[in-house]
């Protein structure tokens, strides 16, 4: 059963796993951003740099193994413990994770998050797709571990976000650089005064699920399967105070099958304006292409709601165009590529935080990926076993 305390924010601390410097090419090499954002030619790339790069744990294998698909990944995670490529902390800690890829800072804590069903203190922004929450579920209960640390958000830190900066003067647990550039640093904290002042102020506090809410459901979906046993009742989850450490805010856009330049102009509905070509300078509008020419589709009368919300409540229905399909794109070029007279390219504008906050905290979901929040927490850093 879930602990008495839930209602409030709890990130316990763990022992976490990590790669052993030695026993790989280099920390960096063995490390993966989350299995959502992943390209072909980048995992070609992360496959080709370590044989223990973590793509090989996380990445979808072929839906037609069934329930088998993930036997692999487990074995081969159970293979690198039994080596010694990966190994346990023998302590407890909370840990301050800190990226930097330019002027981009990622740093927040990292620990065992207390799961909420009740939607109190921990809030989802956006619905998810049942097929990969199982996904991700099978993959978690296959290799019994949480291998991707969901990422929350949360506004005033106060006496929690002192102890992270104060952890980041001292000499780094971990240090390592990525393929991109990037570097990242890693502190413990186990000092139990520290940990019970950081305790304290986070439970004063609602978190936004910024990133994860399909291994968010998944964490969910597993404690109600095993309520017994206890280490469901959390999973690995990083947490950042967005006033002191902001987080990017970017759309992901869409591959709409069936969708043609002809139908948004006939179908559009009234309270909307359809113009031609790609307008840059509105902030509150979609734009559509088939590869070769675009149109801006915004409406008349200011709307609260985010576009990505209008599109799916309004604008798909009234196009009449299946959604099973839709396709998502981190990046519009992605998107784009695939755009053709019987296949339109969706250009969204992200919303504002104001909105997603907004939301979230009167419990209203966007439709399924409406935000890509960033920088995300690099995967294989820091892991979870049950």
């Amino acid at each position: 059963m879930l602990d008495s305390r839930a209602g409030l924010l709890r990130l316990d601390p763990l022992r976490a796993w990590r790669f052993v410097a030695g026993m790989v090419s280099g920390l960096g090499a063995v490390t993966s951003p989350p299995y959502d954002v992943l390209e072909p030619a980048l995992v070609r790339r992360l496959t080709a740099s370590d044989l223990h790069n973590m793509v090989r744990l996380i990445l979808p294998r072929d839906p037609n193994l069934g329930p088998s698909r993930y036997d692999e990944p487990a074995e081969r995670l159970a293979g690198w413990q039994r080596a010694g490529v990966v190994i346990q902390d023998p302590r407890p800690a909370l840990y301050v994770y800190e990226q930097r890829l330019g002027n981009a800072v990622l740093c927040g804590l990292v620990g065992a998050l207390a799961l909420d069903p009740l939607r109190r203190v921990v809030l989802p922004h956006e619905n998810v797709m049942p097929h990969w929450v199982d996904d991700r579920l099978e993959l978690m209960e296959a290799t019994d571990a949480d291998l991707e640390p969901i990422l929350l958000a949360y506004g005033d830190g106060g006496a929690a976000s002192d102890a992270v900066d104060a952890a980041r003067a001292g000499v780094p647990w971990v240090e390592a650089e990525t393929e991109n550039g990037a570097e990242h640093r890693i502190w413990r904290i186990e000092d139990p005064a520290t940990l019970a002042v950081i305790a304290a102020e986070v439970a004063k506090h609602e978190a936004l699920i910024a990133d994860g809410h399909h291994r968010y459901a998944a964490y969910l979906e597993r404690n109600r399967r095993e309520p017994a046993r206890h280490s469901t009742e959390v999973g690995l989850a990083m947490l950042v105070d967005y006033n002191r450490h902001p987080l990017t805010l970017d759309p992901i856009h869409r591959v709409v099958p069936g969708l043609s330049l002809a139908t948004v102009a006939a179908r559009t509905p009234s309270g909307w304006e359809v113009l031609p070509g790609r307008v840059e300078n509105v902030a509150e509008r979609i734009c559509v292409t088939d590869g070769e020419s675009w149109v801006t589709v915004r409406p008349l009368n200011g709307l609260e709601a985010p576009m990505v919300s209008l599109l799916h409540s309004v604008l798909l229905p009234a196009w009449a165009v299946e959604t099973d399909d839709i396709g998502f794109h981190h990046t519009l070029a992605d998107a784009v590529a695939l755009a053709s007279p019987s296949q339109a390219a969706v250009e969204l504008t992200a919303p504002s935080l104001d909105q997603v906050l907004r939301s979230a905290s009167q419990g209203i979901v966007l439709p399924e990926k409406a935000t890509s929040f960033g920088p995300k927490p690099r995967v294989g850093l820091l892991f979870r076993t049950l």
